[in-house]
């Protein structure tokens, strides 16, 4: 479905208006929905792009036949700052609001985190006018877009997330949640090559290559993954700190959390690990796709690793508001020529 970029913009708000209703209206019970699609998307959204900017700085070639594919999401970024303001209506999820508190209260909560990912989508949008015009401040720009990157995907875990068990807290967390967005970034770079080079677009070597880069960085992303995700208990055990034990006991210890604790380490770090040691995998296009979307999977797995043992979900709306979320991804991904002519 060829779309104007007026058209997808009209499109967005409409799907934002629907899940809205959803959320505040229609819905009965859920509490977790709206908080779980916010924080799955948003690194699925911010990732690429943060994907696009590493390059950028590094002066790395191997992503540039595919940096408008990656530039198309960043508009998104908005989508997800304006979907994120019904999370007002819905504050009383957090059990920190019955206290008073100069860093968790409503106003401020709201405040910050909607200003952060408008922050975000501006720079992102600069970031993609001044790469794909080839300017000479396009790796400034880079820069900056990855430090309000790893700012705002460490405040989504600090306060989306965290915030949730208050006053549980932990230092290793929002680290482990922004390098998950650029992991998932890498693996949506290596499926949007597969889709190009089944459709038979582009340099054929060059979208190969791409794929192949793309494979190896999310290897070495399962390393560093795992490193990130058993030092969070290495800190935990090492430093004798035992106020944080309490969100991994919980989940550790009582079904289905424990179980979908071991699939997460299964299919973030040892499936890529495994499945792309060889070179001849990461030249596979059904191995890559196969572990790229085991990525995507585990990422939403450990989503509701941590939202559901906290708050329950309504699994019929939340199948909903998934489809209407992948069907607008789908939507700026194949109107990308579109999406980025505002960039030009």
């Amino acid at each position: 479905m060829n779309l104007s970029y007026r058209n997808l913009a009209i499109v967005s708000i409409v799907v934002i208006v629907i899940i809205g209703l959803i959320e505040t209206v229609v819905k009965i019970g859920g509490d977790g929905n709206l908080l779980l699609l916010l924080s799955f998307w948003s690194a699925l959204i911010q990732g690429p792009v943060a994907v696009a900017a590493a390059a950028e700085v590094s002066r790395g070639k191997w992503a540039q036949p595919m940096k408008r594919e990656l530039l198309a999401f960043y508009p998104l970024i908005l989508f997800v700052a304006l979907l994120f303001l019904f999370i007002s209506f819905q504050m009383d999820i957090y059990k920190w609001t019955e206290i008073q508190h100069r860093w968790l209260n409503k106003s401020f909560f709201i405040s910050r985190n909607f200003v952060l990912l408008l922050l975000s989508f501006f720079v992102a949008h600069l970031f993609a006018r001044a790469s794909l015009q080839q300017k000479k401040s396009s790796q400034l720009v880079a820069v900056l877009y990855l430090f309000v990157f790893v700012i705002s995907q460490s405040l989504i875990a600090v306060d989306w997330i965290m915030s949730l068990e208050y006053p549980w807290m932990s230092t290793m967390f929002p680290a482990i949640y922004f390098m998950e967005s650029f992991y998932v970034g890498l693996a949506i770079l290596a499926l949007m090559a597969v889709v190009t080079l089944r459709q038979k677009l582009g340099n054929k070597v060059e979208v190969k290559k791409v794929m192949r880069d793309a494979a190896l960085f999310m290897f070495g992303f399962a390393l560093a993954w795992a490193g990130l995700y058993y030092g969070q208990f290495l800190v935990i055990w090492y430093g004798n700190i035992p106020w944080e034990t309490s969100f991994f006991g919980i989940r550790m210890e009582y079904s289905p959390f424990k179980e979908m604790m071991t699939l997460i380490i299964v299919i973030l770090f040892i499936v890529p690990f495994v499945g792309l040691i060889s070179r001849k995998a990461k030249e596979s296009i059904a191995v890559v796709s196969f572990v790229s979307i085991l990525v995507l999977i585990g990422l939403l797995i450990e989503r509701l690793f941590y939202i559901l043992p906290v708050l329950p979900l309504n699994a019929f709306w939340l199948v909903i508001e998934f489809i209407l979320m992948s069907a607008i991804f789908w939507l700026f991904f194949k109107n990308r020529e579109q999406v980025l002519r505002i960039d030009k």
